[in-house]
């Protein structure tokens, strides 16, 4: 039988040194981490014991054992649906190594199942709090959802597109443009990468963006995404005309076209370029006007066209649309004696 190798006592020695170094800092960061940040809750024997099974995962998986890990990972998120206070960050964290574990262990399958559980609970937790106009407790679970939706495989477009327009929701009822703004190219970036190009949502997603650049006053951004879903409709239009169209993608491409005209004649006048917001305007009031009559076009077609015509100085143009504010106004006839 051979001898059996011997430790070198030098190993050992250190060793010995790192344990007594390490493992009181180990014992107090999971049981007691208010010792080290005030901030920190006192945990309970749950949370503990929670802490425990993925500290150990971790400590398997450094080791390179990726079936203990996932065992130990497996056991933390099995717990974690126990705990209360902490049972949204737990299971996040949980899910998270047990995914990675899994991805490192050659399971895409599995990683793929865990990363939808945890788009699915960030999901419900942020339709809790929106439910009840929690706005700004609903953000962070919806960005949680689409961050986790990217490594989706089979549902990746419909989670990422889901997460990102519930997010947009609640950032555009906080009022948080500049946010909302970067929510709205991303939700264009999703269309583009994953959706059909012939879909009358990415010319919508376009005009929710120049929405919100225009609330930033980037009037030259939001022309461009006018003009960048303009050519969507357009591309629609084109397809769909005259073949069959159960979805009617062409007819709501024309209606959609349509309102961009008006808001276009806005992003002009609003960037001093007068005789494209005049032209555009009445192109805007003769569709509208003559789809819906003259009631029924936007008052900002109104606005743009004789703010525009002013401008430019422009008698002839200046009487017209002077005429077609007046007739809106209801006409005051003299009561009967």
């Amino acid at each position: 039988m051979p001898e059996k190798k011997r430790v070198s006592p030098w190993l050992r020695g250190t060793l010995y040194v790192v344990a007594l170094l390490f493992l009181p800092m180990f014992v107090i960061q999971v049981v007691r981490p208010d010792a080290l940040n005030p901030k920190e809750h006192r945990p309970t024997l749950q949370s503990v014991k929670f802490r425990f099974l993925l500290n150990t995962g971790i400590f398997f998986e450094r080791l390179r054992r990726n079936e203990s890990a996932i065992s130990k990972f497996q056991e933390a998120e099995q717990f974690a649906e126990q705990l209360t206070d902490t049972k949204y960050e737990a299971l996040q964290e949980a899910r998270v190594q047990l995914a990675e574990s899994y991805v490192s262990a050659g399971r895409t399958s599995d990683a793929d199942q865990v990363y939808a559980r945890i788009v699915r609970s960030s999901t419900d937790a942020g339709d809790a709090f929106r439910k009840k106009s929690q706005f700004d407790a609903a953000v962070p679970k919806y960005q949680d959802a689409e961050k986790f939706a990217q490594k989706l495989t089979t549902t990746k477009f419909a989670s990422l597109l889901s997460a990102e327009r519930s997010l947009a929701g609640c950032l555009l009822a906080l009022k948080r443009n500049a946010e909302l703004e970067q929510v709205y190219a991303r939700i264009v970036n999703t269309l583009k990468d994953e959706g059909d190009p012939d879909d009358v949502e990415l010319g919508n997603a376009y005009q929710a963006l120049a929405m919100a650049r225009s609330d930033l006053s980037d009037w030259a951004g939001a022309e461009k995404a006018l003009l960048q879903a303009n050519d969507i409709y357009d591309q629609i239009i084109l397809h769909f005309s005259g073949i069959y169209d159960p979805s009617s993608r062409a007819l709501l491409a024309r209606q959609q076209k349509d309102f961009d005209a008006w808001y276009l004649a806005i992003c002009y006048f609003n960037e001093k370029k007068m005789d494209l917001a005049l032209t555009t305007a009445e192109s805007a009031f003769q569709v509208l006007g003559g789809r819906e009559g003259p009631r029924n076009v936007p008052i900002g077609v109104y606005t743009v066209g004789l703010g525009a015509a002013t401008a430019l100085n422009n008698q002839n143009q200046i009487q017209v649309w002077q005429q077609r504010v007046d007739d809106l106004t209801p006409t005051r006839t003299t009561p009967a004696r």
